[in-house]
């Protein structure tokens, strides 16, 4: 690549690092809940690594999904291929959890764990994710670890990334019926004024002394994530992934992270996410591509790690956090392939293949 390429230029590149991009993120979630569970705090920075690893999560799944929602141009078909990429892996984790772990960590009988109000409310809003608030917990389960009951944590996100789905398609539907250029144009100018303001809001309150979290906190953070993403695409040709631009920016950060100016440090970081994901994702080659042919496992770590961790914080009392996260990526990481090459794989390939003209843009 020469000194600076259009995303454009790249983004219909399917030889690209998002796949490893992706197993990062995940084994740094379960690198943080290794910090946690095994009692330990997050460093000074404000935020742990599980967080700063989900918001990559939520960019890169902006900037991915938009462009399918371009290409493909129907709703039906969007809708099809955002239900078969969610929905088939987090079936089988929620199963997982109930009826492995959950069955063999109760301290009740079978069919008092099963007829529990929490345990079908665990089964319900996650298989939803739409119906209420996601359940975490399981009745009487790891009772004796840091965080007793907690089955699966990180589910709760799924709930975010699937409403960031539906508002995106609430967003582009009616542009569906204008002509191709102009339907990318007006998406374009609906997801950027988003982006801005959900990053506004998002800056505001991680810089200020006291971040508010919660539901709508969170909707904020990840929804300026993901709009930020769906906008970089939206842009495509007007950016360039230049080797000066991405040094720049991480010098930037180092500098600001060794300053005593916390705010400027925060307010950078979050706001040159983005834009250096997606430079590592298409800029660097060589010996960095092969690792995407072994396929996506980041969904499979992401949603089967965190049962296993408390199971091994149960058994292993006492267990610190390096020896927590060899153990949990020793044990995920067979399950993951598994999900992917058995469930996730098979169901992608069920994926509608036709495409609408906006894939000709320019």
């Amino acid at each position: 690549m020469g000194p600076a390429v259009t995303l454009d230029a790249l983004s219909g590149d399917r030889n690209n690092n998002f796949n490893l991009l992706r197993f990062a993120a995940a084994s740094a979630v379960i690198l943080g809940h290794s910090i946690l569970l095994s009692g330990q705090r997050t460093s000074s920075l404000g935020w742990s690594l599980g967080y700063a690893a989900v918001n990559c999560f939520f960019v890169i799944s902006g900037f991915l999904v938009c462009r399918s929602f371009c290409l493909r141009g129907n709703l039906r078909d969007y809708l099809a291929c955002r239900t078969l990429r969610l929905y088939p892996a987090l079936l089988i984790a929620v199963a997982f959890c109930v009826f492995g772990v959950g069955l063999w960590m109760t301290p009740v009988d079978p069919a008092t764990f099963l007829g529990h109000e929490q345990t079908r409310r665990f089964l319900w809003h996650n298989s939803l994710l739409f119906v209420g608030q996601v359940e975490i917990h399981l009745p009487g389960l790891f009772s004796r670890n840091p965080y007793p009951g907690q089955v699966n944590a990180p589910l709760w996100t799924l709930q975010y990334e699937l409403g960031c789905y539906l508002l995106l398609a609430l967003l582009g539907a009616p542009t569906l019926l204008l002509a191709a250029a102009r339907r990318e144009s007006i998406l374009r100018a609906i997801v950027t004024l988003l982006a801005l303001v959900c990053m506004a809001l998002f800056l505001a309150n991680v810089a200020s002394s006291t971040p508010e979290t919660g539901i709508v906190a969170n909707g904020v953070r990840l929804g300026a994530m993901f709009f930020s993403g769906a906008a970089l695409y939206l842009w495509r040709q007007h950016i360039r992934l230049s080797h000066s631009a991405a040094l720049l920016l991480v010098i930037v950060i180092v500098i600001l992270a060794l300053s005593p100016w916390r705010s400027p440090f925060v307010v950078t970081t979050w706001l040159a996410l983005p834009y250096l994901l997606l430079y590592l994702a298409y800029v660097p080659g060589g010996a960095l591509r092969c690792f995407n042919r072994l396929g996506d496992y980041s969904y499979g770590l992401y949603v089967f790690a965190f049962p296993l961790q408390q199971l091994l914080v149960w058994y292993l009392s006492g267990i610190n956090a390096p020896t927590l996260f060899l153990a949990s990526m020793t044990c995920t990481l067979p399950l993951a392939m598994l999900s992917w090459h058995c469930v996730e794989k098979p169901a992608l390939a069920l994926k509608p293949q036709r495409y609408s003209s906006a894939s000709t843009i320019r």
